[in-house]
């Protein structure tokens, strides 16, 4: 067992007991399940769910969000790796465990993605592909608003690994050294931007974002969340990030398009930045002690979102 797969949830009912089974079915070398109950209110048994497949369980008694599950899961597993998914997933690939097992091998400083599976969900629960669907290879971030978008250019035709910009997909994993280093996704608030957040802090240590396009996950997209999200932990994180790691004439242009947009919310999350800031200055040292400057990691971004813009000009 040299895996630990972490799937913090909320709300999602028989969706977990269905993750679960997808990996059980399909993965071939064991690997460890961490399921964390982030204070659910539905009244499903998941605890059973854990007990059937022989997963370790955590409830929390009070919500702390994707992000602190996430850490707290990488903090408590006992494996050198992990894979870190949401609750409603599926895995079609006898041993896609192993293959990625390899790549984290292979590849100790990197945040290695698997190739996303767009999937959606009727009202009668059956799950479906649409056949409009457009694959993405990762995404890469649009920084006039510091959103994730999804890159469908392929960087790498011909290979079963390619170098991304940003990981995408609700489905990464790592060494856990590595990610302890980087400290992880420290500092976030309850929901939003997690993985612009660790895919920048890899670029500028020096290491890759991955795609592994022989592991397949999907991944449940839905209209509506099954929780309530709070904007302003959303606008929070961004504006913590922006501070963390992008040099001043990016984040001055950033906080003011946000402030302009939503100006009320992100008036009041930057309050809540200056309120913390003895907090961020102390992480914000550590940071720039082991991260390079943001630069190349922008540029590399800029790039990509122009060849996204010139593929979909061309294919409409």
């Amino acid at each position: 067992m040299n895996l630990t797969i972490i799937i913090p949830f909320l709300n999602e009912g028989v969706e977990v007991l269905r993750t679960v089974e997808s990996i059980r079915e399909t993965a071939t070398e064991s690997p460890a399940i961490l399921l964390i109950n982030d204070a659910s209110e539905d009244d499903y048994d998941y605890r059973a769910v854990a007990e059937k497949y022989n997963c370790t369980y955590i409830l929390h008694e009070n919500r702390m969000g994707v992000a602190n599950s996430r850490q707290e899961g990488v903090e408590k597993c006992k494996t050198e790796h992990f894979l870190l998914l949401d609750g409603h997933m599926r895995f079609y690939d006898k041993g896609w465990d192993k293959l990625l097992l390899e790549h984290l091998q292979n590849n100790p400083r990197a945040l290695i993605c698997c190739q996303n599976r767009t999937l959606y969900k009727k009202d009668d629960g059956e799950i479906y592909e649409k056949e409009s669907y457009r694959r993405g290879y990762g995404a890469y971030i649009d920084f006039s608003n510091f959103r994730a978008k999804w890159n469908y250019v392929d960087p790498a035709p011909f290979s079963n690994i390619a170098e991304i910009a940003c990981v995408y997909g609700a489905a990464y994993a790592c060494n856990k050294t590595y990610w302890n280093r980087l400290h992880g996704l420290n500092g976030l608030q309850t929901y939003g931007s997690d993985e612009q957040f660790i895919s920048m802090k890899v670029w500028m240590e020096g290491g890759k974002c991955l795609l592994t396009k022989d592991v397949t996950a999907g991944h449940i997209y839905r209209e509506t969340f099954p929780y309530e999200v709070a904007k302003a932990h959303i606008a929070y994180n961004q504006l913590y990030i922006e501070e963390l790691l992008l040099p001043y004439p990016i984040k001055e242009k950033l906080f003011a398009n946000q402030t302009r947009i939503h100006n009320r919310i992100f008036s009041e999350s930057y309050q809540t930045l200056k309120n913390n800031y003895k907090e961020v200055k102390t992480e914000k040292e550590y940071l720039k002690s082991i991260l390079g400057n943001a630069d190349r990691f922008v540029h590399i971004n800029s790039v990509i979102e122009k060849t996204n813009q010139n593929h979909i000009f061309n294919n409409s």
